[in-house]
């Protein structure tokens, strides 16, 4: 299948919403001490139309772990189950397994890691999902050419699944630790199903970023009008290759990530009139940590905040 195949099919297999706002707003699963069941019981009760499933780790509540499941250990009928259970949700999207994995890893190391995303990028299909969320990584046992070049054809082959799929898979910011070489790594890829996931709290070690802001300054206006200008520039740069976002709030002092909303700096107004100009019509996604008997609570607020912020 050439590249003009992958196009037509892609656009056949996806559509996207008419234009960012309330409908565009959702939480992830990944709630420590939930168990999958309860997680998505939550995110219904509180109407939020969009889900993000975490094919990785257990169906079962763990204390101070996130739920979540590995696809080819289901039962069909504990396919079928889940599957019912995510109806009524405008959208799906997924979050490809990363913990302790390594798939840029060269021979053998890395069998078990593309196995495990293979899977989580057979769930994405199976559930209906839109878009899966991948961790790019740093290539181990390559020298750096190789490596950036392994790390790239892989990237496409799971594209290609992508479409084959009809989803789309969103490299998440992180890696690589600049913005440079993230925008360089979507490109080069060059892939229809392919683009960005951009975390509002991933941009903190980025070389760009570290090179304006020394550490005792992360809390000071011109440390936190910088951060907020990082994210922006990857809007920018990337454009339409930007498919979906993680959001939360940052605290000023020490940049940690995945706080409520309201508790931190990230402009929000200023962010989503950057999407808009981009033409952006993908997710927001709430990623938030607090204890099990206080995420209703602040679900409920960001869904609220993000709702007045696209007014």
């Amino acid at each position: 299948m050439n590249r003009r195949e992958f196009v037509a099919g892609f656009a056949a297999g996806w559509a996207a919403p008419a234009r960012l706002g309330p409908h565009s707003i959702g939480a992830c699963t990944a709630i420590a001490g939930y168990s999958l069941d309860q997680a998505i019981q939550l995110l219904r009760a509180l109407a939020l139309p969009v889900i993000e499933l975490h094919p990785m780790g257990v169906p079962e509540a763990t204390p101070g772990r996130f739920p979540g499941f590995e696809f080819d250990r289901l039962a069909e009928t504990e396919r079928r189950r889940l599957r019912e259970s995510l109806r009524g949700f405008r959208a799906v999207t997924s979050h490809l397994p990363y913990s302790g994995l390594n798939y840029f890893a060269k021979g053998p190391a890395a069998r078990e890691s593309v196995r495990a995303v293979e899977a989580a990028l057979e769930a994405t299909a199976y559930f209906g999902a839109k878009l899966a969320v991948l961790h790019p990584m740093p290539p181990q046992g390559f020298e750096p050419a190789a490596g950036w070049s392994a790390m790239v054809k892989r990237i496409r082959d799971w594209g290609d699944e992508a479409l084959r799929g009809r989803f789309r898979l969103g490299l998440e910011t992180g890696y690589p630790p600049s913005v440079r070489d993230f925008v360089r790594l979507v490109k080069e890829v060059d892939h229809p199903a392919v683009g960005a996931t951009i975390d509002v709290g991933h941009q903190a070690n980025y070389a760009e970023l570290a090179a304006k802001v020394k550490p005792g300054e992360r809390g000071t206006p011109a440390g936190i009008r910088a951060y907020n200008d990082t994210t922006i520039a990857i809007i920018e740069q990337l454009g339409a290759k930007v498919f979906h976002l993680h959001v939360h709030d940052i605290e000023p002092a020490t940049w940690k990530e995945h706080k409520p909303f309201g508790s931190g700096f990230v402009d929000y107004p200023r962010l989503i009139a950057a999407l808009r100009n981009s033409g952006y019509a993908g997710c927001l996604v709430m990623e938030i940590g607090a204890p099990p008997d206080e995420m209703e609570r602040h679900l409920r607020d960001g869904k609220r905040r993000l709702e007045a912020a696209l007014a």
